[in-house]
């Protein structure tokens, strides 16, 4: 199983590539960069120096190397922010054909009911943003089991978060994975990371997400199945003519295509899966250059930032009235 996280906080070229090296020692296989919408076509113009860094890179410094000597896939989207129901429609619009993925900030409900029933969208991301409730109904979760959008579920919410409001997220993730059981809508779990210091290992994620309730298929589809599936779908848009008719080339009369991305096996064991890949992690060696590019000014905590919740006051809060 490869680890796939799709939303990884691009900002610029030193940021993002000390990212992806600190992503890949923790055991990522897979990241999806995403920009606003603003910063997107600025991001596209250092994408080929990036990946050619990428390959040039020996991962010495990491403890995979010794499992694995491939190495890690990146790939740019676009997370769509600030924006209304019609902005969402024409940004679509103009970036789908140039865009492997697209996904859009929720919290409003009419913004969360427009990508739900939006077939080119991707994902909606984190449904429950600044609201006291999950931001889901059963409206909603059918419209994305129908049009096949994928509703996001952030760690990094639960990481920079205390107290109550903590426990605020963790009860919308159960409610939206309730309403996946029901009516089977895709979810993702992704990280969120915006510096260095906010990856976590695989197997922390993956210990945290069991200790509220997610089942190994559960888990395992979120990180990898349904991940999967959209990004090999996005790689044929462009042999899509409609919607559920593409173009498949070498296929004659009745030819059966089945999905190349494989389903969770209930036989196996979750732990296992990633059990190699944290061995031996405590005796790499860390390199001083890895925190080189880190801000301090970029720390987010709770009741600084102007984007975690807002309808709740925090400035009379200390820090360590938080801890």
């Amino acid at each position: 199983m490869k680890f796939h996280d799709l939303n990884i906080r691009g900002t610029d070229y030193n940021n993002d590539l000390a990212l992806i090296k600190e992503a890949y020692k923790f055991g990522w296989d897979y990241l999806n960069l995403n920009y606003s919408q603003d910063h997107y076509k600025e991001a596209l113009s250092y994408k080929d120096d990036l990946l050619e860094e990428i390959s040039l890179f020996e991962w010495k410094d990491s403890y995979r190397n010794k499992y694995n000597s491939q190495s890690i896939e990146i790939s740019m989207g676009i997370n769509i922010q600030n924006a209304n129901s019609n902005e969402i429609r024409k940004i679509v619009n103009k970036y789908r054909n140039n865009c492997s993925y697209m996904s859009a900030l929720g919290g409003d409900l009419k913004v969360n009911r427009s990508v739900c029933e939006n077939h080119r969208m991707d994902v909606l991301s984190r449904p429950y943003y600044k609201r006291r409730d999950s931001g889901m109904n059963h409206v909603l979760a059918k419209e994305a089991a129908r049009n096949n959008v994928a509703i996001e579920l952030c760690f990094r919410d639960v990481l920079k978060n205390s107290l109550k409001f903590r426990a605020n997220i963790i009860s919308s993730f159960k409610e939206i994975m309730m309403f996946h059981r029901k009516y089977n809508f895709p979810i993702i779990l992704t990280t969120d990371s915006k510096s260095i210091y906010d990856i976590r290992s695989t197997k922390d994620i993956v210990g945290f997400f069991k200790s509220i309730g997610f089942s190994d298929k559960e888990i395992y589809n979120g990180f990898y199945y349904y991940p999967r599936e959209i990004i090999d779908f996005n790689r044929q848009r462009k042999n899509m003519v409609i919607k559920g008719v593409k173009v498949i080339e070498g296929a004659s009369d009745f030819t059966e295509i089945d999905s190349k991305t494989p389903k969770f096996e209930e036989s196996e064991c979750f732990d296992e899966a990633i059990s190699q890949k944290e061995d031996d992690f405590f005796d790499c060696d860390e390199s001083e250059d890895d925190f080189s590019d880190y801000d301090e000014e970029d720390e987010v905590f709770v009741g600084e930032s102007e984007d975690e919740f807002t309808d709740v006051e925090f400035e009379s809060l200390e820090k360590e009235d938080l801890l």
